[in-house]
């Protein structure tokens, strides 16, 4: 029998007729937790299960762009599951537009959640305000987590493995979703997304095709257009932007159009390219605890302040020992 289809077909039957809401979580959760994980589940496993289909389920995320790839594994109407894989990195921090639960696989990954506090909305799409670290665990195969939309479930999940897998299960919801920063700005993930993505596709090939001429484009195309299209174009384009244009021309630029919100776009883009190279060390690691270490220094450069949201989440717990007994896990893990 279908793992997937299994536990698919199960759900559906418990959630009975009708929308599914607030009540979904806990149900998906609950199914979840009738099913242990195959203890061969990996990379091969998932290649025997798509490769040996003649037609996949309907792939319903294939633009999603959440996970490397996003595989369906099964899809009905009101719901859909599906296999995320992950090699070493961190999600963006961002809330849901959707109900749901998540199961890790196989591999394991550092969860950090968040509060936010909303201070304003200078413009539709972007709110400013602050963003609060409230717990931090370890997550292992078997591990599972209830999704809340919005503001109301907020983490980034740093991703070791290889690959590392997530079983997501989530109602079909269109709810808002916001990607978060650490300086307090957020930004709608999903408004105008397919022009910005393939906006952002036209400047790299312009920037293949034309190196020389593509700052002077690139600068022009960035006068127009509020300040979300500014974010979310600079962030589709992380990977491209020289950090010495980014923190020049772009940034007066972006300073002198929008002022303090320019100030907090350049600034969480920095975070990122910063955090990125962390986790391209993380990549060329060995060392399954040294890993660890280093992936933690994305969210916390400073010991004190990961000690700060160890302490938090377990109070009951020395902090260095609580880190110290996931380096072993993982070791264990691997």
């Amino acid at each position: 029998m279908d793992y997937f289809k299994e536990i698919g077909e199960k759900l559906s039957a418990r959630c009975g007729g009708g929308e599914l809401g607030e009540n979904f979580p806990e149900l998906a959760a609950g199914v979840l937790a009738e099913f242990p994980v195959p203890t061969d589940i990996g990379i091969e496993f998932m290649a025997d299960w798509a490769l040996g289909r003649e037609r996949l389920p309907e792939q319903v995320n294939f633009h999603s762009g959440f996970g490397e790839p996003p595989l369906v594994v099964y899809e009905e109407p009101r719901f859909f599951a599906e296999v995320l894989h992950w090699f070493h990195g961190r999600t963006s921090i961002h809330g849901h537009g959707f109900y749901g639960a998540y199961q890790v696989l196989a591999g394991y990954s550092v969860e950090a959640e968040f509060s936010y506090r909303r201070d304003e909305e200078p413009v539709p799409g972007i709110q400013v305000g602050e963003l609060d670290p409230r717990g931090l665990r370890l997550i292992t195969p078997g591990d599972i987590t209830q999704i809340l939309p919005e503001e109301a479930f907020i983490h980034t999940v740093m991703h070791m493995g290889n690959p590392s897998l997530t079983l997501v299960i989530r109602n079909r919801g269109e709810l808002v979703q916001y990607d978060y920063a650490m300086n307090g700005l957020g930004i709608d993930a999903h408004r105008d997304s397919q022009t910005h993505v393939r906006q952002a596709q036209v400047l790299c090939a312009y920037h293949a095709a034309n190196p020389e001429g593509f700052a002077t484009r690139f600068l022009e195309f960035l006068q127009a257009g509020d300040a979300h299209r500014l974010a979310r174009i600079l962030k589709e384009m992380e990977r491209e932007l020289d950090p010495e244009f980014l923190v020049g021309e772009i940034r007066e630029l972006a300073v002198a159009r929008f002022g303090s919100v320019g100030e907090l776009i350049i600034d969480s883009l920095t975070q990122t390219i910063r955090g990125n190279m962390i986790w391209d060390e993380v990549a060329e690691t060995e060392d399954p605890a040294m890993q660890l270490r280093t992936s933690l220094l994305d969210l916390f450069p400073e010991n004190e302040d990961l000690l700060k949201v160890v302490g938090r989440t377990f109070p009951d717990r020395d902090p260095a020992d609580v880190l110290d007994s996931w380096a072993e896990t993982v070791t264990k893990i691997s």
